[in-house]
């Protein structure tokens, strides 16, 4: 008993954590800590109906899907409070880049990973490929990497670099009708389950196109992550000896904001995530 008491209150310190900020001295050095977790379990889904058996209607409702994830009305998914498979992601909360350094635990062993921002709803038509990687025998894994998003607020318009969530997300202003709260949704999902289209690929969109969650860590909260380009600024031209300018890079602005307008996106996995309206 008081194993699974400690187990409990552990969960739920990772829960409340589960996206701190470290503040820096500078935007582009404060960092956060994301935790993904399964929330989907086989072993909790419903038996088969027998249609020739009779229901009984003293019988609970079910609460969970043939995958064994939660029932929509029932509430956020929770965490499971015992070992199984999570992960971890740090990155930083502002900058000209979204870096991001991801450990995933327990997955399931020598399979192609990716870890996904999955803007609402289903199936997440815009989502980006962060990067892929592959679980080793002990289902540990790994992903590094950076990515800059881009967004068109209208067709035809030069597409400009953002934050997370992008205007597209249901997830992008309070009160939505996704989950009412502000913020991007990483998950880690089966490579087999998402394409990721290259840039050169054109109209062709990102979005999931399979369905497997038992295998998947979906975030713990939601994040934000605020683009911000450096500011460059011209040195006197008499202090430069051979009479260019010497420029220095100055500490992060924020961009302004973009109207919130929908659009698809797609992605090649690699360094830039392109957004356009439909």
């Amino acid at each position: 008993m008081m194993k699974k008491t400690a187990v409990l209150v552990m969960v739920l310190m990772l829960t409340v954590l589960a996206s701190a900020a470290i503040a820096g001295d500078k935007g582009e050095s404060m960092a956060g800590r994301l935790f993904l977790f399964q929330k989907c379990d086989p072993s909790l889904a419903p038996a088969p109906v027998d249609p020739a058996v009779e229901p009984d209607p003293e019988a609970e409702p079910a609460k969970y899907d043939s995958n064994g994830c939660p029932l929509p009305g029932n509430g956020p998914w929770p965490i499971f409070p015992d070992n199984r498979r999570w992960g971890q992601m740090k990155y930083n909360l502002m900058g000209p880049e979204f870096q991001f350094s991801f450990q995933g635990k327990n997955l399931v062993p020598e399979v192609d990973y990716t870890l996904i921002y999955y803007p609402d709803p289903w199936p997440g038509l815009g989502l980006v490929c962060l990067g892929t990687g592959k679980t080793n025998a002990g289902g540990n894994l790994q992903i590094h990497g950076k990515q800059q998003f881009l967004y068109a607020a209208e067709e035809g318009q030069e597409a400009l670099p953002m934050g997370l969530p992008l205007p597209y997300d249901g997830n992008y202003l309070p009160g939505g009708d996704v989950s009412g709260a502000v913020g991007a949704k990483i998950w880690l999902v089966l490579s087999a389950d998402v394409s990721c289209p290259s840039e050169e690929a054109g109209a062709m969109e990102s979005t999931l196109v399979g369905w497997n969650p038992a295998s998947y860590l979906f975030e713990g909260n939601l994040i934000i992550y605020q683009y911000a380009a450096p500011v460059v600024v011209a040195a006197d031209a008499e202090d430069d000896a051979d009479g260019d300018a010497n420029v220095e890079e100055q500490e992060p602005e924020a961009a302004p904001t973009i109207a919130a307008t929908p659009g698809n996106q797609g992605n090649n996995g690699k360094g830039n995530a392109y957004g356009k309206a439909k």
